[in-house]
């Protein structure tokens, strides 16, 4: 796997500068970034991590419910299950929240600190779980496109039901323990949306999937074909 800064340069000649870099995200013993408090979504610290900031969630500053279930520092509250089909509707009963709950194997984390950065602001991959894009849809295009190149399987990219936090980071940090080859759009939860440009969606790849996609870039539609060189000059700056 190539070091973060030649990744992003490939990113820059394939996407151009319009593309936001993707943020990595890992797990470790002490705190990697800034600690503050996130009362709600951990999504709203995306400004600062955006802006070139590390970010540190642990059991102590991050309080939601459901973001310390997706991130394995707590069991489930009781309450979740009635809390998304009753009072969100985004299930239809709870029992089917318990059920889809349980189809993840959300697993304890081991380490207390879940960290994410850009990843022109960090020096390896090495221990990162996974990266996520946020990007708007001729980008979003492009990331499929790179996806499916190398892989027929008809959940190369899935589109999950559940939170913004378990669509980027459980899903990752579960697939990329499994060294799986899906990768998934996620940022559709409607709670979540919020706290992203009302254009962007995210795209989540595991970091065993990112290994193997880092070696087609060059290979696939991305790099200068004519179709993607197209929509690139309409959409993306050079």
């Amino acid at each position: 796997m190539t070091n973060p800064t030649e990744f992003m340069a490939d990113l820059r000649h394939a996407f151009g500068s319009s593309l936001k870099p993707p943020v990595a995200v890992w797990r470790s013993a002490e705190a990697a970034g800034s600690m503050a408090a996130v009362p709600h979504c951990l999504f709203a610290a995306l400004p600062e991590i955006e802006a070139g900031g590390a970010m540190s969630f642990t059991l102590s500053n991050l309080h939601c419910g459901g973001g310390r279930l997706y991130c394995g520092f707590a069991p489930r509250n009781p309450g979740v299950a009635r809390f998304v089909s009753e009072r969100e509707r985004y299930k239809q009963t709870p029992a089917m929240v318990d059920e889809y709950i349980d189809s993840l194997g959300i697993r304890p984390a081991e380490q207390p600190c879940l960290n994410m950065a850009r990843i022109d602001r960090i020096g390896s991959f090495d221990g990162i779980d996974g990266v996520f894009f946020l990007a708007e849809p001729d980008a979003l295009s492009g990331l499929c496109a790179w996806a499916f190149f190398d892989n027929n399987s008809p959940d190369a990219v899935a589109c999950l039901f559940g939170s913004g936090c378990s669509s980027l980071i459980t899903n990752i940090v579960g697939e990329n323990e499994r060294r799986g080859r899906r990768t998934f759009i996620g940022m559709v939860d409607i709670s979540a949306r919020p706290y992203v440009a009302p254009g962007e969606l995210g795209f989540a790849i595991p970091m065993h999937r990112l290994a193997e996609m880092a070696g087609t870039l060059r290979e696939c539609c991305l790099w200068d074909a004519p179709a993607w060189s197209r929509l690139r000059e309409r959409s993306l700056r050079p």
